[in-house]
């Protein structure tokens, strides 16, 4: 025995040395690429270490949302990760795997079926490390997405895992704002953060960040008090005041309107519709009152230009530039809608690349030239480069020039039963410890279709957020130590039968 332990003591201690020799040597040649050899070993044995446990890593670097390389991010690498590693352990009959089919897969079938077919009729490679608007990223990307939704939807585990679940979709939100912060600080990679930051002209600047900051704080907090209630808490209370202070420091009125949603939505469900009339009331008040402010004190212009939807004394040039943004994209949608020259197929969509013909007009505008014929010189050099790459600032009409009306009627309804089942586990979770949970999984899914719709959407962003939601729904609904859902059906009104009803006229006055 304890020549045995010698040797194995001999062995770990040789094992170490050469390691720590093989590290000091590597840095000394090259950092960068012993750095990141040293954190593909940590991160092959963290997946080994978390087994069939797998998927609380691909949760925690969504939540974390890092962007990496390439249009890539933690929420791909993650995907990757659970994927891979996942197909592995039920290949091995580690991972008990129960497959559903039901309505929500049929959708998701139908979406994937529409990306499908666009690719085919307009291939555009393999090439998955290209520009996001031409070659097979996009399409990769969507892929990972609906692969881990299923993945998700249909692997079995512990309740205990649910609720690290939740830990760790808040922590991860939290390590993402505080990188983002870091990254900002240093002035390095700001442009990869600061996504969408604009000048409108009139001195208005717009902060993506802010926005996704304001979104992902929100979203904790309304998964964990009702908001309402929250505005008298000495502790809540400051926070709901940052995430509106946020969002409309963002300058995007979309960031207004997401935060507005998320919080409606946790309030329809705590307080009931009364909360719901109550919290409408409240912020029509705050509106005043900031629109009061603004006439001593001037807010902020991304300030003013994120609250110009709302009536108030906010300055018209921030008005007048937040309309003028909104009758920007106007124009586009119906130059796309309305003519034949932007898209090609209405029906099923042109996909997610360019053609030929588009991209040399691209490269021709890049260099300074015409790009497109006299017929379209109406339109911007701006809004003819976004229309050609399919950026319409519309969930909508984007979707019908990538997947056309087909693929657009597929993916709504896809987000709208989604989102009834989002709601269904909310109320099959209401009262229990699940409840937090619930509502931070489902209150996305719900605001999804209406935001998508009527404020922002983009269609490879938004249909792999939907595939996702379905997986958490259905990983909710087989998980969880609850009864199933079961929907309450109210009763007919049955009139009491009298009972001498059946007597006759002639019984009766024999009866008196």
């Amino acid at each position: 025995m304890d020549i045995s332990n010698s040797i194995r003591g001999i062995a770990v201690f040789t094992l170490a040395a050469s390691l720590a020799i093989w590290l000091g040597i590597s840095i000394v040649t090259d950092q960068t690429e012993t750095i990141l050899q040293v954190a593909g070993v940590i991160m092959l044995l963290t997946c080994i270490l978390l087994g069939r446990k797998i998927w609380l890593l691909l949760i925690f670097f969504t939540a974390l949302n890092v962007p990496l390389i390439r249009g890539f991010g933690t929420t791909e690498f993650g995907q990757v990760l659970f994927i891979g590693f996942t197909f592995l352990i039920v290949l091995l009959r580690r991972q008990p795997f129960k497959l559903k089919f039901g309505e929500l897969e049929i959708w998701m079938l139908l979406l994937a079926a529409c990306v499908a077919q666009v690719y085919l009729r307009n291939p555009v490679g393999l090439n998955i490390f290209g520009a996001g608007s031409v070659g097979a990223r996009p399409y990769f990307m969507f892929t990972l997405a609906f692969l881990s939704g299923i993945l998700l939807a249909n692997i079995v585990v512990s309740p205990l895992e649910i609720k690290w679940a939740l830990r760790l979709s808040i922590l991860g939100s939290i390590m993402g704002v505080a990188l983002t912060a870091f990254r900002m600080r240093l002035g390095g990679g700001t442009a990869a953060f600061e996504q969408g930051s604009l000048d409108d002209g009139k001195g208005a600047s717009r902060s993506g960040t802010l926005t996704w900051l304001a979104t992902n704080v929100s979203r904790v907090v309304a998964s964990y008090v009702s908001p309402l209630r929250a505005c008298l808490h000495p502790l809540w209370a400051p926070v709901i005041l940052f995430t509106i202070a946020a969002a409309a420091a963002s300058g995007y009125r979309n960031g207004i309107a997401m935060v507005g949603l998320i919080y409606l939505v946790a309030i329809a469900y705590r307080s009931g519709f009364m909360g719901v009339m109550l919290s409408m009331l409240a912020g029509a008040f705050f509106i005043g009152f900031l629109s009061l402010v603004n006439i001593a004190i001037p807010l902020p212009p991304n300030v003013q230009r994120a609250l110009s939807p709302f009536p108030g004394t906010w300055e018209k040039r921030y008005v007048d530039a937040a309309n003028e943004s909104t009758e920007w994209r106007v124009d586009m949608w119906k130059e796309a809608l309305f003519t034949e020259f932007w898209i090609k197929n209405k029906l099923l969509g042109d996909g997610l690349g360019l053609t030929r013909k588009e991209m040399e007009m691209m490269q021709s505008m890049m260099e300074g030239g015409q790009g497109l014929d006299s017929m379209h010189s109406g339109m911007t050099a701006q809004q003819e480069a976004m229309m050609l790459t399919g950026g319409y600032h519309s969930g909508p009409v984007q979707s019908v020039r990538i997947v056309g009306y087909v693929g657009l009627t597929v993916l709504l309804l896809g987000m709208i039963r989604v989102a009834v089942h989002a709601h269904r586990q909310i109320i099959r979770c209401r009262g229990t410890e699940w409840y937090p949970i619930a509502l931070y999984t489902g209150i996305p899914a719900i605001v999804l279709p209406i935001f998508f719709t009527f404020i922002f959407g983009e269609f490879g962003k938004d249909a792999a957020t939907l595939v996702l939601s379905y997986g958490m729904v259905r990983l909710l609904e087989k998980n969880l130590p609850l009864p199933a859902y079961v929907k309450l059906r109210r009763m007919p009104y049955i009139l009491k039968r009298n009972p001498r009803s059946h007597i006759s006229h002639e019984q009766g006055n024999a009866l008196r």
